[in-house]
């Protein structure tokens, strides 16, 4: 398999996309308007090929923003988000890509999935000999924090963030 080129990535601001106000809970410090966030955003296609094209996206970007030190935690946490999305978040007949967002802000690093399913992701009790069901408890564990938020055209985004320097 090939991956695709990284056209689609964009290094647009996130304040331009509309998307900053549950940016914005992760910190109590104000941020300055000409403090501009880094963003990448890249579809993916709902197929089992997407997680390792999401680590690619990531490890691409990651490395542009300086910031390859985060690429092994940012890649798990990417893979289960993208993941999760595919086995929870669309029906049999989706044909909605999924979209992977990274964004740099000051101190954070948020990598985030979109979908377009309104169910809110939820934790189980996970099964020790089974092998799925911990997808969340490895982004808990591994990622400063996480959660998720409705999209107002519908669908939702999960998101989990990471401290940087």
């Amino acid at each position: 398999m090939t991956l695709p080129p990284l056209r689609e990535t964009t290094g647009i601001p996130l304040v331009d996309q509309g998307w900053d106000d549950w940016l914005s809970r992760l910190s109590d410090a104000p941020h300055p308007i000409l403090d501009r966030p880094l963003v990448a955003a890249r579809n993916l296609p709902p197929e089992t090929e997407s997680p390792k094209i999401a680590r690619h996206v990531t490890k691409v970007t990651l490395t542009e923003w300086s910031l390859g030190e985060f690429y092994d935690d940012a890649a798990v946490v990417v893979s289960e988000l993208v993941t999760n999305a595919i086995r929870h978040g669309l029906s049999r007949d989706a044909e909605k890509a999924l979209r992977l967002i990274l964004v740099r802000y000051q101190c954070h690093l948020v990598c985030m999935v979109t979908d377009p399913a309104d169910r809110a992701p939820a934790m189980r009790e996970p099964d020790y000999v089974a092998e799925t069901g911990r997808g969340l408890h490895i982004i808990e564990a591994i990622s400063r924090a996480w959660g998720w938020v409705p999209l107002l055209g519908g669908g939702k985004a999960v998101w989990a963030s990471f401290a940087v320097a």
